[in-house]
């Protein structure tokens, strides 16, 4: 389905998000790059081979490794603590540092002249977890975000199982990890079929998927869009952001992907918050995204927002 996200000025329209959209009820889907929204199905072989028990993990882990986090303490803090418990060193992480998305973290640190890390990095998470996989499976760490790696091949094989059909057409995501191109419709099915507790991983998949409803501030961080829509859903849905204008959201009767084809947070954001308040997810609550376009700094309604299929 496609979407027109119309933002106005007065009574002049301003922008327009052009927005794609895959559910359960569609035909057919799109192909992209799912980007960190992919991040839960990376972690189903760790989370199913026994992962958690084997490296003593609290449940509240696997949200954190799904996450793109705002580098704030109750992100890194957590992260070290499960590098120096595990004996890995933190250069093993490929990703690089940069300063933490959390403007207000980024301040603390420079304040006190300090430089981030590489658990500063959005995407540590997810390389934390490809690391104990390794330690898991007894894979070498030296090369494991390259695509012919022992563990990039282990886990392209494992979700092509998943989505039953294989996984060939793979790119660079921006924390240097392999990233495939999917058929949205295909994506959509194959969790929803897990979430109904439908094929032989459904149990890891529903298990990944409680830990990010339980610790939404830890998928994302304090005021990021996922983790607050988790948090207003009062555990009742599943969300997860991707670059480049992607969102990943689950619930009991519905699974859904939308993209905004400009690549923009902003549009995808304003589609899903408008279809969620449709579904009864979430209420009437106005969200960061729509407060920049319906006030301005003086708290003059200025603006609206129409969407239209």
């Amino acid at each position: 389905m496609n979407y027109d996200v119309d933002i106005f000025r007065g009574e002049d329209l301003e922008s327009t998000h052009r927005v794609l959209l895959t559910n359960i009820n569609s035909k057919e889907g799109f192909n992209l790059y799912l980007r960190s929204s992919f991040k839960p199905f990376q972690l189903i072989p760790f989370v199913s081979r026994g992962g958690v028990e084997e490296f003593s993990l609290d449940e509240s882990t696997l949200a954190l490794f799904t996450s793109s986090h705002s580098g704030e303490k109750i992100h890194t803090d957590y992260l070290q603590k499960i590098l120096i418990n595990n004996n890995i060193n933190e250069d093993l992480l490929f990703c690089s540092p940069h300063w933490p998305l959390s403007n207000d973290r980024s301040r603390q640190l420079a304040s006190l002249g300090q430089t981030p890390t590489k658990v500063h990095n959005n995407c540590s998470g997810k390389h934390t977890a490809m690391l104990l996989m390794c330690k898991l499976f007894g894979f070498s760490m030296n090369n494991y975000t390259s695509m012919t790696d022992d563990l990039q091949i282990f886990l392209f094989d494992y979700l092509s199982n998943i989505f039953d059909y294989k996984l060939e057409k793979v790119a660079i995501d921006g924390c240097g990890l392999p990233i495939p191109y999917l058929d949205s419709k295909s994506v959509v099915d194959t969790a929803h079929k897990l979430g109904k507790g439908e094929g032989g991983e459904s149990n890891t998949w529903m298990r990944i998927l409680n830990s990010m409803k339980e610790n939404p501030y830890l998928v994302g961080g304090t005021g990021r869009f996922d983790s607050v829509l988790m948090d207003e859903s009062n555990k009742q849905l599943v969300a997860k952001e991707g670059a480049e204008g992607v969102i990943f959201l689950q619930s009991d009767n519905d699974t859904t992907i939308i993209k905004s084809m400009d690549g923009s947070r902003r549009g995808v954001d304003l589609l899903a918050a408008h279809i969620l308040r449709k579904q009864g997810l979430v209420g009437e609550f106005e969200f960061q995204e729509e407060k920049e376009i319906l006030y301005n700094r003086q708290g003059q309604l200025v603006g609206c927002i129409k969407i239209s299929k």
